[in-house]
């Protein structure tokens, strides 16, 4: 006789906003290890015509084996989850559970509303142990659940929001190590409350938090306005050896960490996502990210797995919904401002979603206006619409299986959030050249970077510099402009690769920092020449160009080829002194337009023939006039 379903509901109000508990809850792998569940190990993912599960097993206390399929998660992001497992033998068969959120009428002292939370499971016994096992442990990490939630309350109050609740009081540190490395680090890093955050985290938080630590998202945990700071410091702290540095390979896909290794010679060309059924190729700057772990003289952390498909795994989801195979399913389109988009997992079949009208009457009383919605039939192999694909907030998407196989459907965000150190972000500054310069890859080896920005310089006339003033002294001015150009390079978030006899080539992430370290150069270049005289002053030459690279090992340094390399390289040629050489396209861009309003500049569109490259190429020249010792302010024009 088969064992009833016991059905369990646990409702309470907390003095919380909806986004932070669904933050604090949606984090399932440090939440199951707080209420005292099991660490799990992921088999291979199953796909079936009706079904797509992960084959987990985990060791209850360390000894009683257990085994399970477990269903992708579904969700509404700040609304609600719920997952299934079926087991394979144990006390249980089946359980079915998740969370409910919404605002209550209380509000909170900033104004926002507190947070009604409600807890449901349903455990369908597997035999009569299963039936005494339920109250013993479901029912009980229910309750710790909720626990868990007023001990993040109790946080707030003390204002230490940005730490959560562990499941030890306290972890085996070496205090005295530590001490001392980060009165060392305090000494470079000046940051008095970061450098606390940042001893606060290694010594009470879990072995979860301590390991594969992101910077730029604790810095936004710890409200920390310059986030490069808190990478500088992570930085910094590896080199005394409070943290260990790791490269994460990111799938392009659902974009989780799928493999690491901790050195960039150690990279592979290619990697692969079980859970996508992908192989993908790595990227500098997208798919490699720089994670740091806390060094094992300091602490033994080690992160082992509670949870594998929790929606704070793919925070960049904001829904995912399975359909059967014929089958209808909705989704309410969010009040957000990202660009959202449908897609199919493993298929990776995507249909993007235009921004639509704004409408202030979208939400009623928290209900979405049912008046307008929107048809997508998925037919197998591709995303159909005869509708213009644009919802405002409230639209209702209504989402049709036709294909013949069960498909998982997500509501993401089509661009990526930047919260990631990339590879290419990292090697463009001036600290993780200086203190890791042994992070090269293997040689050979080729790693491709959808855009970077590279910079050229050169000196004018520089033959004619040492015929004038000597050998012994031209070769002291070129050293002393090679540290003017590394002061403002860095000052911009850049980095010197190389010098190439008076010539250097920089690398930048960002367009505008490139731009911007172009016109802090030249508009301090007579302040250089007043400080270090000379017969003959220097007049720097500079060209800079956007776009896609290889990075590769050259000489043991970091460098990079390619098309952008030699576009980069032409500009600077085509420089005239007391100028910068961009790219057309690199004006497009409305920082780089703002930097340039802000400055006395004149622009002139022009093109030019380059050798080795076809067509005539759209060119700026941007030009900084001198009128003494000051600048003339002329208006950014454009010669049309």
């Amino acid at each position: 006789m088969p064992f009833q379903t016991q059905k369990h509901t646990y409702e309470k109000e907390f003095a919380l906003p909806r986004h932070k508990v669904w933050e604090l809850l949606s984090n399932t792998d440090h939440l199951n290890r707080v209420i005292g569940l099991f660490p799990v190990q992921p088999g291979p993912v199953q796909i079936l015509p009706d079904a797509i599960y992960h084959d987990l097993t985990a060791k209850v206390a360390g000894v009683v084996s257990m085994s399970w399929h477990e269903y992708p998660f579904q969700w509404t992001q700040n609304e609600r989850y719920s997952v299934v497992r079926e087991y394979l033998g144990g006390p249980l068969k089946r359980f079915y559970g998740g969370i409910v959120l919404e605002d209550a009428a209380t509000v909170l002292a900033d104004g926002s509303k507190a947070t009604r939370v409600r807890l449901f499971a349903e455990f369908t016994p597997a035999h009569a142990l299963g039936v005494i096992a339920i109250p013993m442990m479901g029912v009980s990490s229910m309750r710790k659940t909720l626990t868990y939630l007023y001990d993040c309350v109790s946080l707030k109050t003390q204002n230490k929001d940005y730490m959560l609740p562990q499941p030890k009081s306290k972890y085996e540190v070496n205090h005295n190590a530590l001490n001392g490395l980060l009165d060392k680090l305090s000494q470079i890093i000046a940051d008095e409350r970061m450098i606390c955050c940042f001893r606060e985290h290694l010594t009470f938080s879990g072995d979860d938090e301590v390991v594969d630590m992101r910077p730029y998202r604790l810095a936004s945990s710890w409200k920390v306005r310059d986030r490069e700071q808190t990478l500088r410091m992570f930085l910094y702290a590896t080199q005394l050896g409070i943290t260990n540095l790791t490269w994460n390979l990111i799938c392009p896909n659902c974009r989780v960490s799928k493999s690491k290794t901790d050195s960039l010679s150690q990279l592979q060309p290619q990697y692969h996502c079980d859970f996508c059924g992908i192989d993908y190729t790595v990227s500098f700057d997208r798919y490699v990210e720089l994670c740091f772990s806390v060094h094992s003289s300091i602490r033994q952390a080690r992160k082992q797995l509670y949870c594998i498909g929790g929606p704070m795994i793919t925070p960049h989801i904001i829904a995912q919904t399975d359909i059967a195979a014929g089958r209808d399913t909705e989704l309410i389109y969010p009040n957000v401002t990202d660009r959202l988009r449908l897609r199919v997992l493993r298929a990776n079949h995507v249909m993007k979603l235009a921004e639509g009208k704004s409408s202030e009457q979208a939400f009623v009383a928290g209900m979405p206006d049912s008046s307008e919605e929107l048809e997508f039939h998925y037919d197998g192999s591709q995303w159909l619409s005869n509708q213009a694909c644009a919802a405002a907030p409230g639209t209702r998407l209504r989402l049709s299986n036709q294909s013949e196989s069960h498909i998982i459907v997500v509501l993401e965000k089509s661009e990526w959030e930047d919260i990631t150190v990339t590879a290419a972000k990292v090697t463009a500054m001036h600290e993780f050249r200086s203190l890791f310069s042994s992070e090269v890859l293997a040689p050979g080896q080729q790693v491709g970077i959808e855009n970077v920005t590279l910079l050229f310089s050169d000196l004018q006339g520089s033959t004619a510099f040492y015929e004038t003033v000597g050998d012994a002294h031209a070769y002291g001015q070129v050293r002393k402009h090679f540290d003017f150009l590394t002061e403002w390079v860095t000052h911009n978030q850049g980095t010197i690769v190389k010098t190439i006899g008076d010539a250097i080539m920089a690398v930048f992430v960002d367009q505008e920092n490139a731009v911007k370290a172009a016109l802090d150069i030249q508009l301090h270049v007579d302040e250089f020449n007043r400080m270090h005289p000379s017969v003959a002053p220097m007049v720097i030459k500079m060209g800079l160009y956007s776009g896609p690279a290889i990075a590769v090992n050259s000489n043991d340094i970091l460098d990079y080829f390619g098309r952008t390399v030699n576009m980069a390289s032409r500009a600077q040629g085509l420089s005239r002194g007391e100028d910068i050489v961009i790219g057309s396209e690199c004006m497009e861009r409305e920082g780089v337009q703002a930097i340039l309003k802000a400055h006395p500049v004149h622009v002139e569109p022009f093109e030019q023939k380059l050798k080795g490259i076809e067509g005539m190429v759209p060119l700026i020249r941007v030009r900084l006039r001198h009128n003494g010792n000051a600048l003339e302010e002329i208006a950014v024009t454009s010669n049309e």
